[in-house]
């Protein structure tokens, strides 16, 4: 026999957590508990905030594009930031043709590559005007 109450909570429980980490708390300070699904990969929020062009809101839209998510599945616990941006195993999963290893490693470079080309862009930007 199930327990009603134990039920009830469980359904009560948010799924975990995927797609933008909105919050006016800056970057990599991980305050925010949270539950995502396990296997899940963080684009960290300078990531983020570079393939907007500097605009984070814009950086979530292209994500969301990208990687369009779907939850569920067992949630694990982590800490994160405002600005980062969670991808679901599903997603991970297509990236890496249907294998998770592989698409975390794609996801890793992904990282290094945007972050090399935003230093890049950064480097070749006028200076302020005088």
């Amino acid at each position: 026999m199930t327990d009603p109450i134990a039920a009830a909570l469980s359904l009560a429980k948010p799924k975990p957590h995927v797609g933008p980490i909105m919050s006016d708390v800056g970057g990599r300070t991980d305050q925010h508990a949270m539950d995502v699904p396990a296997e899940s990969f963080v684009i960290p929020a300078d990531v983020v905030s570079s393939l907007g062009q500097g605009n984070t809101a814009n950086g979530m839209a292209v994500l969301n594009r990208m990687f369009p998510q779907s939850g569920g599945g067992k949630g694990v616990p982590i800490m994160a930031a405002g600005g980062e941006f969670v991808i679901g195993p599903d997603a991970i999963a297509r990236v890496g043709g249907g294998d998770l290893k592989k698409g975390h490693q794609a996801l890793r470079d992904f990282v290094t590559h945007a972050r090399a080309e935003h230093i890049k862009t950064l480097k070749h930007l006028p200076g302020p005007h005088r």
